[in-house]
């Protein structure tokens, strides 16, 4: 569903420079070359934020925000912490989604602090959970907390909490699943004493947990925390271990519970979150009567708030995050989050905090994508309750503008410290030019070896990811081969566009070195946008991909000139090495048949002396006609007779 839009203020633009009246404004560094990992959405779960049924409508509500992690109980029968929400029953809603579940197995127990049952039936009720994610088909299980806030809840008389409860728990996880991750220790807040002990009993038992893990109420004192953390592993002599933040909010407090999904309180969070190798964080449950609502981003209504909508901008990230310095990385004031596309000659700049006032958004350097014209948004979310929806983002400026210099400010007016804001660069009139050398016909075309633009513009790809991992660092999916590279991994309607140079009007005969493993897969081409060459079905060629074989296409009149080659797939998962296009007068006739046994063989295929495909029921006596035999790969000059 798309945002409403409202223009709301003008902001000055001169020569590439938005230029402010703020006498003291702060100061945001966004350094769009500084890379610092792939986007993943690490903080856009919730505890609890999901049930059996709520949210209602997963493809509305659920997978625009790209979620990454949510934190369930195990089971959600009567007699556990929770009747809701159970972790397997929300992994199957999230089918389809980018939604992982976290299994929360203290609460697989009653009461608050949870009630012990003794070690036996603790490691009994565990079990009966591995053994149901044993039986499942769901791919989506992510991890497994062993126990919750135990520096609060787990008492004295229950023994040794290392030797009674997580050593032996780890070990049975580990039995049943050998490599889902497990988060601990969880606590209510990060504490030195607390953590050395543990991570000192992990290390020496050989037991530490895959993810590391506390509760972080305020962003302000994150970082301390981490640092800290950083010296501790340093000094035990033990991995910086990827974290796990699985409950965040604005404070603990009871009058700052009420900001719990707030915008302006969530953007420092992820910044942070962001820039010190968080794997995962899910957003807070302070109200009990209201689980299913994606950590308040939804209403008691189940309506979008503003929250929704900050987690939206946050789900429509892609590429990879960037790093931005904020005028205090130890306070929860003004912070952002930033992400570059280069595939998509994009950057996204998410700023907020508790402060309200002037900002300036410098750029100190650009990508080169983005130095020349550029389109330049700037939006607005509000907030004014967790429980008062929020119809859509408020338009603040949009203007094409040219950027001469590597580097400019942005001035952005901070309303109220519960808003956010979203800057949008994008680059445009980009040229598209060949790859490598314009490909010039008469001669091959190395389907890898597609135009640069990005996407949408020189190509098409349904992911951003390259699957084959191989030759270029964008969203084609490349696969190498025995002599180098393919195209692989393809999907209906994706498409690829090359720069051409024909030589000669002439007729050219087509072929193509493809691999296939389907039955129904295929590709046609066009010349600047018509098509020459019907959607063509490529028969299978082994099992795995492994096998190309060179097949003829058609014959084409191209003119002398300049055009642009278009490869549209039809078919999903056929690979193609490379096109080759052979003048069609440059046949090599090996002979001439007259034998009319020639039109019993499989899969020959006949042409005119125009280069046009004749079947052969439609051949005329006393005619000419080139007979091709794709297997032998061989051309004759066949006369009927």
């Amino acid at each position: 569903m798309s945002s409403r839009i409202k223009i709301c203020t003008i902001v000055t633009f001169l020569t590439g420079t938005f230029l402010s009246t703020a006498f003291s404004a702060e100061t945001l560094t966004v350094d769009l070359t500084h890379k610092i990992r792939p986007v993943t959405h690490c903080a856009s779960g919730s505890l609890y934020g999901m049930t059996e049924t709520l949210p209602t409508d997963i493809n509305e509500l659920v997978a625009p925000l790209k979620p990454n992690v949510f934190c369930q109980p195990p089971s959600g029968k009567p007699g556990n912490q929770h009747d809701f929400g159970d972790a397997f029953e929300v992994a199957k809603r999230l089918k389809g989604t980018t939604g992982k579940v976290q299994l929360l197995l203290a609460d697989l127990l009653p009461y608050w602090p949870y009630e012990w049952p003794g070690q036996k039936k603790w490691l009994n009720a565990v079990e009966e959970v591995l053994k149901r994610h044993n039986e499942s088909d769901l791919t989506n299980i992510d991890s497994y907390v062993i126990w919750n806030e135990a520096n609060e809840t787990w008492q004295e008389s229950n023994g040794d909490f290392f030797e009674v409860l997580w050593k032996p728990t780890y070990q049975l996880i580990r039995k049943y699943q050998p490599h889902t991750k497990i988060v601990g220790p969880a606590t209510s807040f990060y504490s030195r004493s607390y953590f050395e002990n543990f991570l000192t009993l992990c290390r020496d038992n050989d037991c530490l947990p895959d993810l590391i893990c506390w509760h972080q109420w305020g962003s302000g004192g994150f970082i301390e925390a981490v640092e800290d953390l950083h010296k501790l592993e340093k000094k035990l002599n033990i991995p910086d271990l990827p974290l796990c933040i699985n409950e965040y909010s604005a404070s603990s407090d009871y009058e700052m519970r009420k900001y719990e999904g707030c915008p302006g309180y969530c953007v420092p969070f992820i910044a942070k979150f962001e820039r010190n190798n968080v794997e995962s964080a899910t957003i807070s449950w302070w109200f009990p009567n209201l689980p299913g609502r994606l950590g308040s981003l939804l209403t008691e209504s189940n309506k979008r708030g503003g929250g929704w909508w900050l987690y939206k901008w946050y789900g429509d990230m892609s590429g990879y995050m960037t790093m931005v310095t904020p005028p205090n990385d130890k306070s929860d004031g003004l912070d952002a989050f930033a992400c570059i596309n280069k595939n998509y000659n994009t950057a996204s700049i998410i700023l907020g905090g508790n402060y309200k006032g002037d900002a300036n958004v410098e750029f100190p350097k650009l990508p080169a994508f983005l130095q020349g014209k550029v389109n330049i948004k700037l939006e607005r979310v509000t907030w004014e309750d967790k429980d008062i929806p929020v119809p859509g983002t408020d338009l603040i400026y949009d203007k094409d503008t040219i950027i001469t210099e590597s580097s400019f400010t942005l001035p952005v007016k901070v309303e109220s410290n519960l808003y956010a804001y979203r800057i949008s660069l994008t680059a445009i009139d980009i040229p598209q030019n060949p790859y490598k050398e314009i490909a010039t016909i008469p001669g091959f075309i190395e389907a890898e070896n597609y135009d640069v633009a990005g996407q949408g513009l020189s190509y098409y790809d349904k992911d951003d990811e390259n699957k084959g991992g191989e030759y270029r660092d964008d969203c084609v999916d490349i696969v190498k081969t025995e002599n180098g590279y393919a195209i692989g991994y393809t999907e209906k309607d994706e498409w690829l566009e090359y720069t051409i140079d024909v030589e000669i009007t002439n007729n050219y005969i087509i072929s193509a070195y493809v691999s296939n493993g389907g039955e129904l897969d295929g590709f046609q081409l066009y010349v600047d946008d018509k098509k020459i060459t019907d959607e063509y079905t490529i028969l299978k060629t082994s099992d795995d991909w492994s096998v190309y074989e060179e097949i003829q296409l058609t014959t084409a009149h191209l003119e002398k000139g300049k055009h642009t080659l278009k490869l549209v797939i039809v078919g999903s998962y056929v690979n193609v090495d490379w096109l080759k296009f052979e003048l069609h007068n440059a046949v090599e006739i090996k002979k001439i048949l007259c034998d009319e046994d020639v039109l019993s063989l499989e899969n020959v295929q006949f042409y005119d002396l125009k280069g046009d495909k004749i079947p052969a029921d439609a051949l005329h006596q006393n005619s000419i006609y080139i007979a091709i035999i794709p297997d032998k790969k061989d051309k004759f000059l066949f006369i009927k007779r």
